[in-house]
């Protein structure tokens, strides 16, 4: 693989095609329904469970960094969505918010990121 070569579970080489995702349902489900356009639309459930913990470590830590995270992920699931529907492959721990990324990288190890 070549996100992490020395993976030997295979989780870094999973890949997602689903020409048919719709941005602006990934923007509406994440944004309304505790990110879940992450993992209805895009098929990103790792990513998802952990952006979820983000948010909630962020909202009890303070408040501000829980919004941040949620208004980065409501970003970053229309932007993946996109990638999709123009065809592209990604990874399941793919990011293509670098910020967010870089924020969810302390707690998500596998994260990569790809603009």
């Amino acid at each position: 693989c070549p996100e992490a070569p020395d993976r030997l579970d295979g989780a870094a080489c999973m890949t997602i095609k689903k020409p048919n995702a719709n941005p602006i349902v990934a923007l509406l489900l994440t944004w309304f329904v505790f990110g879940s356009g992450h993992v209805i639309v895009n098929g990103q459930q790792k990513k998802w469970i952990m952006i979820l913990v983000g948010s909630i470590i962020g909202s009890i830590a303070c408040c501000l960094p829980g919004m941040v995270i949620g208004i980065l992920s409501i970003v970053d699931a229309y932007k993946t969505a996109q990638k999709l529907q123009s065809g592209r492959e990604i990874g399941e721990h793919e990011f293509s918010v670098e910020p967010l990324y870089k924020i969810m990288k302390y707690i998500y190890k596998d994260a990569t990121y790809a603009p």
